[in-house]
């Protein structure tokens, strides 16, 4: 918090000192010019503009493009309004203007407005006026997300296309306000990073539509990447919350228990397992046709018997489906034994967990205190230096937190437990540990878009899934269900409707001119 006082403070001396004259030119006072807020209050009178443009000026992200609008104005309406000045104003970032201030040359023209209106119509207008809106909608209520990996496959499937809805679970302010709109981490093409560090707002989170729920599909920032990322920067994932803050979690030969009761998943959650199928030497290559349904096979082999093996991660209803096609296949799931090796290190360090067979694990809660010993430190280092702030220090005699001998800890935030639906074929909080509460992004709100995966020889309207096209994957009131016709109906009948209106209206007004000129 103090760097980004810091920051407005250092901007609003610059502000004062680059634009006291211009005020003093439009009518207004100098010292205006060196109060926070009021200041930009002020400006807006001057360059003509609503008030509540000194609201987006503040929301991060967002504010950063309408300083540049604010700079262009501000310099057009002291009348440079050659390309090349304007230009210059954006690249020194508003600094321009000093010169401007101190010239000599300023005038200020009470008839800008005017003069402005040429530009605010122009596709460059509208470019600026798109960017500034997607960022606030971005910012506080939806984001675009595309689901890149199998991890959840069963549910969410490799080419949906999603709006994730920031509001379930309260809107989080952007934590690194100094960043590129409309992008996460990376800016493309140049590949540089999308932001400036060393800037950031502490972490604040709006009221709530609603908690987080067992088996929720959750959006969040992964935990584990890169720890030179603001948090806000982080990727982000997608999983299902399968233990809240508070439960103790424990998975059996593959099988998932929540508080010592066995978990059961409803239409819309179908979690994936790992199958050896074997296809009778009859069968001709059941691998491609298994491809064509677009299930996710590991591996193709065959037996001492000359029987098509295919490894599969399938759900209970396409392992049905396989079975229906292929009489005469078999199925065995395959579960690691307890104790057996994992090609994986699992959450947390030291453990002889796998990922069949895992726990039991108590997920904390916000006010917790734990007895901190060497057997279950692993489980919480990572909270108490990593989530939450302090220095750990481990000696022959004792633990050391921010300096100070320590044998429990107070938990600061709630945490969850993600599962991916692909259980088996699946990179989630087995492996890397809790999500904290204020790497919560949000909820897939609906799929507006399916495309299934290809090697470029399919059409690409062939590959579209319109039986996911504009559908809500969370819920749990029966199977996923597509809205794509009632939508196309509902909007071309609107669209008609428009049309029509705007045809009548536009001959009514014709012939109101016709009858004064008569």
């Amino acid at each position: 918090m103090t760097s980004i006082l810091l920051l407005l403070l250092i901007m609003q001396v610059l502000h004062w000192a680059c634009t006291w004259r211009l005020y003093i030119l439009a009518g207004q006072k100098a010292w205006q010019a060196a109060v926070p807020i009021y200041s930009a209050v002020i400006l807006m009178r001057i360059l003509q503009r609503p008030w509540w443009w000194v609201i987006l000026l503040y929301v991060p992200v967002a504010g950063n493009v309408m300083a540049l609008v604010v700079w262009s104005d501000t310099c057009r309406a002291f009348g440079f309004r050659r390309v090349g000045q304007v230009i210059l104003t954006l690249i020194t970032l508003g600094l321009f203007l000093a010169y401007i201030n101190y010239g000599g040359r300023a005038r200020y023209d009470a008839h800008y407005r005017d003069h402005r209106q040429a530009l605010d119509s122009s596709i460059l207008g509208a470019i600026v006026f798109a960017t500034v809106a997607a960022s606030v909608i971005k910012a506080f209520t939806y984001e675009a997300y595309t689901i890149p990996t199998s991890s959840m496959e069963g549910s969410m499937l490799v080419g949906d296309f999603l709006f994730v809805n920031k509001m379930s679970y309260g809107t989080r302010i952007a934590m690194t306000p100094l960043s590129f709109p409309l992008v996460h981490d990376t800016i493309p093409v140049v590949k540089t990073r999308s932001y400036i560090r060393g800037v950031s707002l502490p972490y604040l989170r709006l009221p709530a539509l609603r908690k987080i729920k067992h088996n929720d599909i959750v959006v969040f920032n992964w935990p584990a990447d890169s720890r030179d990322k603001p948090i806000d920067k982080r990727a982000n994932y997608i999983k299902r919350c399968v233990a809240l803050p508070g439960d103790t979690l424990e998975i059996r030969l593959g099988e998932l228990y929540v508080n010592g009761q066995p978990q059961t998943w409803n239409q819309r959650a179908r979690p994936q397992k790992e199958y050896r199928l074997t296809f009778p030497k009859a069968y001709y290559e059941p691998f491609r046709q298994l491809l064509k349904m677009g299930l996710e096979l590991s591996f193709l082999d065959t037996d001492a018997q000359g029987n098509e093996v295919v490894q599969a991660f399938l759900s209970q209803e396409n392992l049905d489906k396989v079975k229906a096609m292929f009489p005469g296949v078999t199925a065995e799931r395959l579960v690691l034994a307890p104790g057996d090796p994992e090609g994986h290190a699992l959450f947390p360090s030291g453990s002889t967990y796998n990922h069949d067979n895992y726990g039991p694990l108590y997920v904390p809660r916000k006010g917790d205190t734990v007895l901190l010993t060497p057997e279950n430190l692993p489980q919480y280092r990572d909270i108490i230096e990593k989530y939450e702030g302090h220095t750990l220090e481990v000696l022959p005699d004792g633990i050391l937190i921010d300096g100070e001998p320590a044998d429990r800890y107070t938990i600061a935030q709630d945490y969850y437990f993600m599962l991916g639906d692909n259980r088996d074929n699946s990179l989630d909080s087995r492996y890397w540990g809790y999500v904290p509460s204020d790497h919560i992004v949000g909820s897939p709100a609906m799929i507006w878009l399916s495309i299934a995966p290809d090697d470029g020889s399919t059409p690409l309207f062939k590959r579209i899934r319109t039986e996911r096209v504009f559908s809500f994957p969370q819920g749990d009131d029966g199977p996923l269900r597509s809205y794509f016709w009632p939508i196309i109906l509902v909007g071309g009948a609107l669209y008609g409707g428009y049309e029509w209106w705007r045809r009548k209206r536009k001959k009514s007004k014709g012939e109101k001119t016709a009858q004064k000129k008569s």
